[in-house]
C-alpha cells in the first residue's frame, strides 16, 4: 500500500471524476452542506463504476471519499455558532482575496454582532461583484457562506456528521482553526470531538454490524 495513500482534493464535479479515474481518494470541500455532498458523491461514485484501468495511477486504488467539516464545539453552544461562523467569515473572505482579488478581509471580533447576519451580508457583497463584472453567479460562489455546520453543543455536531455520514461521507476532516476562532475554543472543541463526538460514531460502527443482522432476519 502506498504510504500516504494518495488523494485529490475536489471542490468541482470535474476534479471528482479525475479523482475516480485516478483511483486516488476525493477530499471535499463540505461548505454547501450536506445535500451538495450527496451530489459530489454521487459524481465520484458515476465515476468509479465506469472507469477502466488505463488511468489508475497507483497498484492500490483508493475509493476514499472524505468530506471538510468546519466545526467550533463548546458547553455554550450559542457562543459556539457565534465563534465559528465569524471565523468561516474571515475564512471565505481571505480565500476571495487571496484567489479572487476582493478586499482585505476583516478581522474585528465586535461583541454583541449577529454573525449569521454578517455572514448573509458578506455573500452578497461577493454576488454583487460578481453581477459588477459579468460574471455568472453559480451555487459554489457563495458555498462558503453557508453557516449550517458543527457549531454547536457535541450533540449538534454530531447531528451535523450523521448527515454527512447519511450523505455518502467515509470520513470528515474538521476545520476548527479559522482566523479569530480563539485557542481557547479551538482546544475545547478537540476535547468535545474526542470525549463525545467520536465516541458516538465509534460505537455506532461496532453496533452497526448487529443491528443489520438483526434486520435482515
Amino acid at each position: 500500500t502506498p504510504h500516504p495513500p494518495l488523494f485529490l482534493a475536489c471542490s468541482r464535479t470535474e476534479t471528482l471524476r479525475q479523482a475516480a479515474e485516478l483511483g486516488i481518494g476525493a477530499l471535499v470541500m463540505g461548505f454547501a452542506g450536506p445535500e451538495s455532498i450527496k451530489e459530489m458523491r454521487t459524481a465520484y461514485d458515476t465515476a468509479r463504476a465506469e472507469r477502466g484501468t488505463e488511468r489508475l495511477v497507483s497498484s492500490v486504488v483508493n475509493d476514499h471519499f472524505s468530506v471538510l467539516c468546519p466545526t467550533v464545539v463548546l458547553d455554550d453552544r450559542e457562543a459556539a455558532r457565534r465563534i465559528g461562523i465569524r471565523g468561516q467569515r474571515f475564512f471565505a473572505q481571505s480565500i476571495g482575496h487571496w484567489y479572487g482579488g476582493a478586499g482585505i478581509p476583516d478581522e474585528a471580533v465586535v461583541e454583541g454582532t449577529d454573525e449569521a447576519a454578517e455572514m448573509r451580508k458578506a455573500a452578497e457583497q461577493v454576488v454583487a461583484r460578481l453581477h459588477e463584472h459579468s460574471i455568472p453567479v453559480r451555487p459554489t460562489a457563495t458555498a462558503t457562506f453557508n453557516a449550517d455546520h458543527a457549531y454547536g453543543s457535541a450533540e449538534d455536531a454530531i447531528a451535523y456528521v450523521e448527515r454527512l455520514r447519511d450523505a455518502g461521507a467515509d470520513e470528515v476532516m474538521c476545520l476548527i482553526q479559522m482566523g479569530t476562532v480563539p485557542q481557547e475554543a479551538c482546544m475545547e472543541t478537540i476535547r468535545q470531538w474526542g470525549e463525545k463526538v467520536i465516541p458516538h460514531f465509534r460505537d455506532d460502527a461496532r453496533e452497526r454490524p448487529a443491528r443489520e443482522q438483526e434486520a435482515s432476519r
